[in-house]
């Protein structure tokens, strides 16, 4: 079994709601610009998902509505947020998309809007097609127009497994419905922040992510170089 999959599915009871909560990190890497987490009990290598001081995982997507595929390291001396997500989720989802968004607009204010990439990564290519993401897009008034968030999407299934939960240690079990378009699915909450070379600074996991932290984080990073 994948590492990380092996450990996403053994901190699976570490799950405090439907979407869940995994305890962070210790441990840390000469290009990281943050200070450690002041309140994460562990060190990275004993978590499922990347987190303070590990290398950013390099998977190629299809990013539907730039018409390209799209590497999570391709983006030189640009920080970079990732969460994972489904269009139609009624909980943690929304959360996580809002405060990237927040993020966005307040680069975009600040003058920062081309030192940051957004890639939210479904695990549900099923249903989040390109019209669909756009649809989202829109709803969350997400701003696609600044040139800096693309929507990334695993082929099917079985790839959203291999990249989402095997690669980036993102558990998600469909529930409910299974066999009609109504399922939902039980999964981490999860987004990260990697700098300009690559490297995790923070890995915010939970039910309510504080966008005036990340933006906060963004910053003190930008603010560094």
């Amino acid at each position: 079994m994948h590492r990380r999959k092996f450990l996403a599915v053994a901190g699976a009871t570490a799950l405090t709601s439907t979407t869940g909560c995994v305890g962070s990190v210790l441990g840390g890497s000469t290009k990281t610009v943050l200070d450690k987490p002041e309140d994460q009990p562990v060190r990275s290598a004993n978590l499922p998902y990347p987190a303070y001081g590990q290398s950013l995982p390099e998977v190629s997507l299809d990013a539907p509505l730039a018409g390209r595929t799209i590497s999570t390291t391709e983006f030189d001396d640009r920080l970079v947020l990732m969460t994972f997500i489904y269009s139609h989720c009624n909980s943690i989802c929304p959360f996580l998309i809002s405060t990237l968004r927040q993020v966005q607009t307040a680069a975009t204010q600040n003058g920062y809007a081309d030192d940051v990439v957004f890639l939210p990564v479904t695990f549900d290519p099923a249903r989040d097609d390109e019209a669909r993401l756009r649809e989202y897009a829109d709803m969350m008034h997400v701003d696609l127009g600044a040139g800096n968030w693309h929507f990334l999407r695993p082929r099917d299934h079985d790839h959203a497994k291999a990249v989402v939960e095997d690669t980036f240690g993102v558990t998600f079990q469909k529930t409910g419905a299974t066999d009609s378009s109504m399922y939902m699915y039980n999964h981490l909450g999860l987004a990260l922040l990697a700098n300009g070379d690559g490297v995790v600074e923070r890995a915010y996991t939970g039910t309510d992510p504080k966008a005036e932290q990340m933006k906060a984080d963004v910053e003190s990073i930008l603010d560094a170089r």
